[in-house]
């Protein structure tokens, strides 16, 4: 759980950068090859970067891991590659129609790896109180045209890496991936894959890859033209980017912190519905109460609660769902694109700000399952996917609550060799005013939430996440 404690006043970090790489399949291993965006990619030119920082602990010098671990590093980045080729390609406009974009992949296409030193304080950068965005910004690759050197300006590279020594601590590896290319299901799908074959020290042609990536666009079935009505949303919003930015504060102000729900808190809120829904000795619950419901009911009420809005207004939360299992015909687990629904959840202020402290939270994980049940199990998905996109980004400027990444991804299994991490931020979040869930590095069944937003916003939060947990457990 996170602190109260002062943070690190913000300061430019001091990072030095060691070498740049340009890492690419093995020459000649994969063909020439442009894979089409499908009306589930096409959404995410709006809001296109996934930052992630894996943060490991590391007590050795700089030397030690470029002599011992660098070249086993690259070399399993380039056999991975091989298999998730796209992510060394390119975005860019269709030949064949300037409505339509493709990823595309020359013999020879490579991805920015940056190796940086810095004598910054590897503990408080990795820890759960809160730190300045602008101590965390130096450790991030840009996927910016120029970061890339001889790629052509109308194409925009997908990934970028960038690890960062801290000698004698530890190591951040930092990657930035275009969101268009692939969902959290599938990026992860190559880190886990990429992580593998480095632990192994494979020098052989195979990576092992927790789930082979299948690139079939045709599995992606389109009866109802929704490339076209996305492409259309998408170009009425082009001109002005920061309008569907649920954040309205500069990312230089901005503070992460994280909290952890512990997995007994989790099962007490879970008695708590079912006890409600009790009925001559049954519970009868009218939607699928998970561990994710509950948890993230609780961190929407205690940020309801925190920003004291008016009892009239009402709150949102959204959440993207792996469509995979859910389409008709359902699309294998490997499927490596995006391939998400979504959900949206409502509920009114006075509901959850009463002198009832647990009521409210209750009221919210019953908004949350039942949303769910209406959205992807009524609802479906082709016509999911073409509603709610449009009301996320009405909904912007009343800032309704996002969530970022799933306990699914299993980002504190990720080992390249060095140890599994201490610690896996989504940086991402602080332009969306998102809240981030993994499955907890620390607690045994806990669940770890991210959160990025002013100093006073994350003292407000932390307030009544903190004693809305001694209403669970006195």
């Amino acid at each position: 759980m996170a602190t109260t404690s002062s943070p690190t006043p913000p300061s430019l970090l001091s990072v030095k950068t060691l070498e740049h790489f340009r890492v690419s399949p093995p020459k000649g291993s994969v063909p020439d090859t442009s894979i089409p965006l499908t009306f589930f990619d096409i959404f995410w030119l709006l809001n296109s970067t996934v930052e992630r920082l894996f943060f490991f602990k590391f007590p050795f010098s700089t030397s030690h891991f470029i002599s011992d671990h660098l070249p086993i590093f690259k070399s399993s980045l380039s056999l991975t590659l091989q298999h998730f080729f796209p992510l060394a390609g390119h975005l860019r406009t269709s030949s064949s129609s300037l409505d339509h974009y493709e990823i595309n992949y020359s013999d020879g296409d490579s991805v920015s790896l940056i190796l940086t030193e810095t004598q910054a304080n590897f503990h408080e950068l990795s820890g759960d109180q809160p730190r300045s965005f602008t101590n965390l910004r130096p450790l991030i690759p840009s996927l910016t045209i120029s970061n890339i050197g001889t790629t052509s300006p109308t194409s925009t590279p997908l990934m970028a890496i960038q690890v960062n020594i801290f000698p004698n601590q530890g190591i951040c590896l930092a990657i930035s991936i275009n969101h268009v290319a692939g969902d959290g299901t599938s990026t992860m799908n190559f880190i886990h894959s990429w992580a593998s074959t480095c632990f192994s020290t494979s020098t052989s042609t195979s990576t092992i890859s927790a789930t082979p990536p299948l690139f079939i666009r045709s599995m992606v079935v389109d009866p109802n033209n929704l490339h076209a009505l996305n492409l259309k949303l998408i170009r009425s919003f082009t001109d002005s980017p920061k309008e569907y930015s649920s954040n309205p504060q500069s990312p230089d102000d901005v503070f992460f912190s994280t909290f952890t729900l512990k997995g007994v808190y989790i099962e007490k809120l879970k008695s708590m519905i079912m006890a409600r829904y009790e009925k001559d000795g049954k519970a009868v619950v009218p939607f699928h109460c998970t561990r994710f419901v509950v948890a993230c009911a609780y961190i929407w009420t205690c940020l309801i609660r925190s920003r004291s809005w008016p009892e009239e207004r009402k709150a949102h939360l959204g959440f993207s769902v792996d469509a995979r299992p859910r389409l008709t015909p359902t699309i294998p687990a490997g499927y490596f694109g995006n391939c998400l629904s979504f959900c949206l959840a409502e509920v009114k202020v006075s509901d959850v700000v009463g002198d009832d402290n647990i009521d409210g939270v209750l009221k919210a994980i019953e908004s949350l399952g039942k949303a769910i049940e209406y959205w992807v199990r009524e609802v479906g998905v082709p016509r999911n996917v073409e509603e709610l996109p449009r009301m996320f980004i009405e909904l912007v400027d009343k800032r309704p609550l996002s969530i970022a990444g799933s306990p699914r991804f299993r980002v504190y299994d990720v080992d390249f060799g060095w140890g599994k991490p201490v610690k896996v931020e989504v940086t991402t979040i602080k332009e969306t005013g998102a809240m981030s869930i993994a499955e907890s590095g620390k607690e045994k069944d806990g669940l770890e939430f991210g959160l990025a937003f002013p100093k006073h916003e994350i003292d407000a939060f932390q307030a009544c996440f903190s004693s809305g947990l001694k209403f669970l457990i006195p």
